[in-house]
């Protein structure tokens, strides 16, 4: 906190002076907007005589906190060497000691606490710890129990800015010039559905998809909502954590971030051989490192429910396909579950032929080096036609 190291009190405790030979800085209070990805903090001048520096009620606090979260410190330190000094000592009115200093320390961290929760109350974004884990649009709960999930104080330094703008600007200036390349072509009719692509009988009319080319996502723990949540805001997609929730509801699940209790995707691949052993194995590999936190445990799940949402959504395509209709995923290998090996490409082909569509090839777009096991993993372009009839 930039006033605890640069300024001392006066005698009325109510101004600031500089220190001798330190650089003295204005008190900030700033605001930062919703997203997660992008703020903006505005710090308006506090008007003060030469030399001095007013600071509210708010930023007193925080200094008093600061103080008292110093001051726990040599206090614990007391409270355990005080009991031991009276066995050493055989005076045992010394343990008594330890028993005040449990209540003193008490009172210095509840002290603290209140005054960072104060901070994250009122937005003093002039405070690092609360610039780093909040924003102004965080409900008050929120807020509050952003206190227990912050980092550890001292990880890692503070990034210095980079000039992002300039790079983007010079992506969209080659977009442009591509599109400009189009004028006066002609022009076919398109429509855009943003919808659950597991649904997609529901926005297509049957008979009429003559080609599918696509990425879906791949079964690596990635949580796309969040790689995406700045354009997500931007682009007017999401405006609210229930938008959020229901844009979720609508993805392929592809990471423990995004299950939910009533999905049963991964009744569709019940009785899959490989996917069942692959979910075995994510299982047993858990228990045997005796990994328990809850998004491990659903390592496994999660394996189910992708495969299932995938052959979910080549069975609901089915009808809508025209015969002889060409389709592309690129999709990729993954061990990211507890470095249990996916061959993503191969597992799609195999639902997929099981459910009428006939494989043609499974073309390889590129090698990337998995990080955790150094295994080359494979990227692939899975072909498949539609001869026309269900199984």
């Amino acid at each position: 906190m930039t006033l605890g190291r640069h300024w001392w009190p006066s005698k009325g405790g109510i101004t600031l002076r500089r220190r001798p030979g330190l650089v003295a800085r204005p008190a900030l209070v700033g605001r930062r907007l919703a997203s997660d990805a992008h703020c903006r903090i505005v710090f308006p001048a506090v008007a003060a005589a030469p030399g001095t520096s007013v600071i509210t009620p708010s930023q007193q606090l925080i200094e008093l906190g600061h103080l008292a979260v110093m001051l726990a410190l040599p206090v614990a330190l007391l409270q355990a060497l005080a009991p031991l000094l009276a066995r050493a000592l055989r005076r045992p009115e010394l343990a008594t000691i330890a028993v005040r200093g449990a209540w003193l320390q008490l009172a210095l961290a509840a002290l603290g606490w209140a005054a960072l929760t104060q901070a994250f109350v009122t937005d003093n974004f002039s405070v690092w710890y609360v610039a780093q884990n909040s924003n102004s649009a965080l409900p008050l709960v929120y807020k509050i129990s952003n206190l227990h999930f912050g980092p550890e104080v001292g990880v890692g330094k503070p990034k210095s800015d980079v000039a992002v703008v300039v790079a983007w600007l010079n992506e969209i200036q080659k977009i442009s010039a591509d599109l400009s390349l189009l004028h006066g072509a002609k022009q076919a009719a398109s429509e855009i559905f943003n919808a659950d692509a597991r649904r997609i009988g529901e926005y297509v009319t049957p008979g009429t998809i003559s080609a599918v080319i696509t990425s879906p996502p791949y079964p690596n723990e990635k949580d796309y909502t969040r790689t995406t949540r700045l354009e997500s805001v931007l682009l007017g997609f999401i405006s609210s954590k229930e938008e959020l929730r229901s844009l979720k509801k609508g993805f392929v699940r592809s990471n423990t971030r995004g299950v939910y209790k009533e999905d049963d995707d991964d009744r569709w691949v019940a009785h899959h051989p490989e996917v069942n052993r692959i979910a075995d194995a994510i299982e047993a590999r858990r228990k045997e490192l005796g990994k328990t936190s809850g998004f491990e445990r659903m390592y496994a799940r999660v394996a189910k429910l992708y495969f299932g949402g995938m052959a979910r959504h080549l069975a609901e395509l089915r009808p809508l396909l025209k015969p002889g209709a060409q389709l592309a995923y690129v999709v990729g290998d993954q061990a990211s579950y507890l470095r249990v090996m996916i061959r993503t490409g191969e597992l799609l082909a195999d639902i997929a032929q099981s459910l009428g569509y006939r494989l043609k090839r499974i073309d390889l777009f590129r090698t990337r080096l998995a990080t955790a096991s150094r295994e080359q993993l494979r990227e692939e372009v899975v072909v498949l036609e539609w001869p026309g009839k269900e199984k």
